[in-house]
This record gives C-alpha cells, sequence and structure tokens, in this order.
C-alpha cells in the first residue's frame, strides 16, 4: 500500500515538472524565438529546434494513456520529421504539411490537458493545465493560419508587410483574448470563419473553465462545511 501511494506520489511530482517545463518550453517558442526570427536576429533552425524540444517534453509530460497515447506521439513524430524538412526544403507543398501536422500534434496536446482538467481523477495543478491548453489551442489557430496562407496567399492582410510565423501567432492570440487590434485582417472568407471561431473558441474556453472551477469550489465547501 505505502510502496503504491510512494509509485503515485512520485508520478504526480513528475507530471507536475514537466507540465512546468512544457510551459517554460511554450512561452519560448511562441512568444520569444518567433520574432527574433522574423528581425533575422535567429537562424530559422533556431525556431525549429524549440518547437522539437517542446514535442518531447509535451510527450514526457503529458503521458496519454492507451490508444490516445499511440495517436499523440505519431502526430508528434509526424510534425518533427515535417518542420526538420520544411527547413531544409522550404517547398509550398512541405510547409502545408508541416503546418498541418503542427497545428494537429498542438491540438492534441490540449485535448489531453483538458481530459485531465475536468476529469473527476486526481491531476495536479488543474490550473496549469487549462494554461496550458489556453496556449496549445492559440498555436493550434496560428498554424491553421500559416497553412491558410500557403492555400490562399494573402488571406490574411497586414499593410506593408509579408506575414510569418510570428505574425501569425500574434494575430491567432490577439483574436483568441478578442483583444482585436485590427492591424492584421482576415480578408479571405476561410481566414474570417477561422477568426470567427477562435474568437467564439477563447470566451467558451474562460465560461466552461471558470464555470468548472467554480463548480469545483462549491463542491470543497460543501465537503468541508459537512465534515
Amino acid at each position: 500500500m505505502t510502496s503504491s501511494r510512494e509509485a503515485l506520489a512520485e508520478q504526480l511530482l513528475r507530471t507536475r515538472v514537466g507540465r512546468y517545463v512544457l510551459l517554460v518550453s511554450l512561452v519560448v517558442e511562441i512568444f520569444v524565438i518567433p520574432p527574433l526570427v522574423s528581425m533575422g536576429d535567429l537562424p530559422r533552425w533556431i525556431q525549429a529546434g524549440a518547437f522539437s524540444v517542446t514535442m518531447v517534453v509535451g510527450l514526457y509530460a503529458l503521458t496519454p494513456r492507451g490508444v490516445m497515447r499511440g495517436i499523440v506521439m505519431c502526430v508528434a513524430a509526424s510534425a518533427l520529421v515535417a518542420r526538420w524538412v520544411a527547413v531544409g526544403l522550404g517547398a509550398s507543398a512541405v510547409i502545408l504539411v508541416q503546418a498541418a501536422t503542427a497545428g494537429v500534434a498542438t491540438a492534441s496536446f490540449a485535448a489531453v490537458l483538458l481530459r485531465d482538467a475536468f476529469s473527476k481523477g486526481r491531476f495536479p495543478d488543474r490550473l496549469l493545465a487549462v494554461l496550458l491548453a489556453y496556449i496549445l489551442l492559440g498555436a493550434t489557430w496560428a498554424q491553421m493560419y500559416a497553412f491558410l496562407d500557403v492555400v490562399y496567399p494573402g488571406a490574411l492582410h497586414l499593410p506593408g508587410a509579408a506575414l510569418t510565423i510570428s505574425e501569425f501567432l500574434y494575430f491567432s492570440f490577439v483574436t483568441l483574448t478578442s483583444v482585436g487590434y485590427g492591424d492584421i485582417v482576415p480578408v479571405h472568407p476561410i481566414a474570417r470563419s477561422l477568426a470567427a471561431l477562435e474568437a467564439l473558441a477563447g470566451q467558451i474556453f474562460l465560461v466552461a473553465i471558470v464555470s468548472r472551477f467554480v463548480g469545483v469550489g462549491l463542491a470543497g465547501s460543501r465537503d468541508s462545511a459537512e465534515v
């Protein structure tokens, strides 16, 4: 009995530490490196390396079970290969595959985190899981915009500048949080639909999270009162 409790405690500690490392990795990959690459201060392979670190850390920290584990591992491996091939070749077809696989990989990670956050089992730091899922949703939509921009060049418009992944990430998180500065404009009908869906998803996400944690807090208060 004691050994099983110690094993569970060790697993929870590993999960908690891994997810904090994943948070740091995501912040660096999404908010630090892309602007530096866009300005020419860093080579593109640095960005691919940061993405690779995020994928590996995510697989370590999330540890999905059963069929989901195999799916997530295959998707993450495909995204890694496509990212490095895109760095080497830079062809439009490869960039399409890279954006698609990266979007599916980040969406898969977000799904695993949301499953943990909303399940009834014991998981460490539910709020951290929610924060990670929120960031991954923004990254997923950014890859959708990157994919769309290759299929329909100019689907998103920034006057006087060509869009890179840095701009797609910026537009995605501005839309997800409903800030809406208006400097980047979705001009293609599909881009407008994606932006509207992302804004709606951001609001639904916040409402669902607030209701979830309020419900958990009320349940804890009732249990304390009964004791």
